[in-house]
């Protein structure tokens, strides 16, 4: 009488492995193009709505133009500016949207270009479709000024200038917006010094072609920072920023390929713990459980984030599913080699790759540990894997 192993081939092995792979790799770019698709669809939208609103607009500045006095741009020496751009969901919306903050302080000097003694404006940046504008702070040579307004999406500042006598001011706030950040050099004609530390948290920005070109750039832990320095600087290209490229929402889209080689990873992980330890109870249906569930992962990441913030959508995701694969497979092959042959590989596996995901810049550094790993795993196992027996070549035994 003969008497089948229930554990899995090395055929089921690769088998299983290839279609969740497989799975993973076309599930995740769908979700993405279904989501930039919704996303195009609301802009083209929105952008028609803002076609009618600017029509309109126009028409009420044609009736205007008579009874609207624009001052004269006081001139700009020098600017000296820190931003810092934090990406966040809106909350309490139908659905949750892209928007940032935008932390603005910066110091200029401006004098007076018109000699006819009457006030000057000063451009303030903004974000575009500003939703909110707080923290205000405008001084004028050290003293507080509200002589402020906005219009067309600018902030202005107006009022009376000594001639020949340049005057600083010292500006601070906090807004939220959506959309492009852009930040334009200010009107003048040579500017002596332009300055900008623009420090994006959370990620890299992408930047858009053709804008003025930062002198320097560094990337921290969790933070990008840009820095313009320009002396007597004539012309530049406004700065734009594609700020929804570091929102949370983008921010798992390596995963359209990291995901399927991390199931590749963890598969081989397995197969060498099941058949280094013989693990008869181990069979092709446990196999295509754990890994399904391994694999389960990262979609719930991906949906989890558009509700919560994503590293605890990434912390509530890996528990749960380490929780699961791990409470299955201590019933079948007790808890010491469930911890450290199961458990503590799909964590580590899965922490290299959402590393990996979200800090692009690593990818390389990462996957030459990743192989590391694996390598040193086959190692430690090889001496108790023997060329006959064992699970994987599913040869069956004798009773």
């Amino acid at each position: 009488m003969l008497q089948v192993r229930r554990g899995f081939t090395l055929v089921e092995l690769l088998v299983v492995v290839f279609i969740l792979a497989v799975l993973i790799a076309i599930l995740l770019p769908t979700l993405n193009k279904a989501r930039e698709r919704a996303m195009r669809v609301k802009m083209e939208s929105e952008s028609r709505s803002v076609t009618g609103q600017a029509v309109a607009a126009i028409d009420r500045a044609v009736e205007q133009a008579a009874m609207v006095h624009a001052h004269p741009l006081a001139e700009i020496h020098s600017l000296s500016a820190e931003i810092t751009l934090t990406p966040r969901l809106s909350v309490g919306t139908d659905q949750p949207e892209s928007i940032y903050e935008a932390r603005f302080a910066a110091k200029l000097q401006a004098s007076r270009s018109s000699s006819d003694g009457g006030e000057e404006e000063i451009q303030l940046p903004l974000p575009p479709q500003v939703i909110s504008l707080g923290d205000l702070v405008v001084n004028v040579n050290g003293r507080p000024s509200d002589a402020l307004t906005m219009r067309d999406g600018k902030l202005l500042w107006q009022g009376a200038m000594p001639a020949d006598v340049p005057v600083d001011f010292d500006v601070t706030y906090t807004a939220m917006g959506r959309g492009l950040y852009a930040l334009q050099t200010p009107p003048s004609k040579i500017l002596d010094h332009f300055q900008i530390k623009l420090t994006a948290k959370g990620s890299d920005v992408r930047m858009l072609e053709l804008s003025m070109q930062p002198t320097s750039l560094v990337r921290g832990s969790g933070q990008t920072v840009y820095n313009w320095d320009y002396k007597r600087l004539l012309f530049g290209r406004p700065i734009a920023l594609d700020v929804l490229g570091i929102a949370p929402i983008d921010r798992l889209g390596e995963l359209s390929w990291l995901g399927p080689l991390s199931v590749v990873a963890f598969g081989l992980i397995l197969g060498l713990v099941s058949r280094a330890y013989r693990l008869e109870q181990f069979d092709r249906w446990m196999l295509v459980l754990v890994l399904g569930t391994f694999t389960s992962a990262f979609p719930l990441m991906y949906f989890a984030q558009g509700f919560i913030p994503l590293t605890y959508a990434m912390i509530a995701a890996a528990v749960i599913v380490l929780v699961v694969i791990g409470m299955r497979a201590k019933s079948i092959i007790g808890l010491p080699l469930t911890i450290g042959g199961v458990v503590m590989p799909a964590g580590a596996i899965m922490a290299l790759t959402l590393v990996a995901a979200i800090r692009p810049n690593l990818q390389g550094m990462i996957l030459t540990i990743l192989s590391l790993g694996l390598f040193i795993a086959a190692m430690m196992l090889a001496p108790r894997i023997h060329v006959r027996g064992g699970m994987l070549p599913g040869a069956p035994a004798a009773a």
